[in-house]
């Protein structure tokens, strides 16, 4: 099957800049994933997409080191920019991938949240040379309706535990209700009880930071009504973590929705023993500032585009 431009650029768009997978795009387009393959490669030769190779040594220390001064912070990993949201993503989950595994020990037990940045994560996990460390994997909050399956979070906790070595539990429930009666009988149920319990237990959190600013898998994907969004920005919310809202400050913003969320609450993240926040891009500034205002976040692994847009801002 042959492409032109228009074509090609649309399937590159799709991929590159609004970060949805070969699979979905071909569903969409009603056309075969190994057709969308050869059209991101031909898009490529026909200099519709640039793609840019990052040396790995360039040198960010100095920022990493301003950016945990500045926050108090365990730690802080900073990796050079990238133009393309899906390969920042790639480039972000491979230096946590990375990171995560140098910091995990047997039988840790591992909390994990949701996106598209951390379905790189796991995917760079899974690249890696197997562990066989018996750890616990545990999801942070509830699925996200119909996206993609390896953006859902059952999906991700099992390529964890796969990828160190060890076991997953299931939160067979959505990220938010309808109603917070609906939410307190998910909350009651003794299979939900056992996986909130062991949220008390987490010796690493790995999250993502959801934003307002397009490129965003928060808007795309996230599930939640024009007028729930709308009312969250009008209240002054400027990111998320685990589906929890939270302003330029980093106080959890006052929402009938926090009612309905079935998730780890932001007190309850940072009691964590070490949380990883995830994030970059200059579109996640204030949601990266607020995340880290918000005292609950341990390590931070962003890019330089955006340690530079927070730093401006603090």
């Amino acid at each position: 099957m042959s492409f032109d431009r228009k074509a090609l650029y649309e399937i590159a768009y799709q991929y590159y800049e609004l970060e949805h997978t070969q699979q979905e795009i071909a569903k969409s387009l009603g056309i075969s994933r190994s057709q969308v393959s050869r059209a991101l490669r031909q898009a490529r030769e026909a200099g519709i997409v640039l793609l840019k190779v990052i040396d790995p040594d360039l040198d960010c220390s100095d920022l990493a080191r301003a950016l945990k001064e500045r926050f108090g912070l365990e730690d802080t990993v900073v990796i050079a920019g990238i133009d393309s949201p899906r390969l920042l993503a790639q480039s972000l989950g491979c230096a946590a991938a990375r990171y995560l595994a140098s910091c995990v020990r047997e039988q840790s037990v591992v909390g994990v949240s949701w996106g598209a940045t951390l379905r790189e994560v796991a995917a760079a996990l899974g690249a890696m040379k197997p562990s066989s460390l018996n750890v616990t994997v545990v999801p942070l909050l509830g699925g996200l309706g119909q996206v993609a399956a390896d953006l859902q979070i059952n999906e991700l906790a099992i390529r964890v535990a796969r990828a160190l070595g060890g076991s997953n539990l299931y939160l067979h429930a959505p990220s938010f209700v309808d109603t917070p009666e609906a939410k307190a009988a998910i909350m009651a149920d003794s299979n939900i009880k056992k996986v909130v319990e062991l949220w008390q237990q987490v010796d690493v959190a790995l999250v993502g930071v959801g934003t307002f600013r397009p490129p965003s898998t928060l808007l795309e994907r996230g599930g939640f009504p024009d007028s729930e969004l709308a009312e969250l920005r009008r209240i002054g919310a400027v990111g998320d973590m685990c589906m929890r809202f939270f302003n330029i400050n980093g106080a959890t913003v006052e929402t009938a929705l926090n009612d309905r969320i079935v998730g780890v609450t932001l007190d309850e993240l940072g009691r964590m023993k070490r949380v990883m926040a995830v994030a970059g891009g200059a579109n996640k500034t204030e949601a990266i500032l607020g995340a880290l205002r918000s005292k609950a976040v341990d390590v931070m692994i962003t890019d330089d585009a955006a340690a530079r847009g927070v730093m401006s801002l603090a």
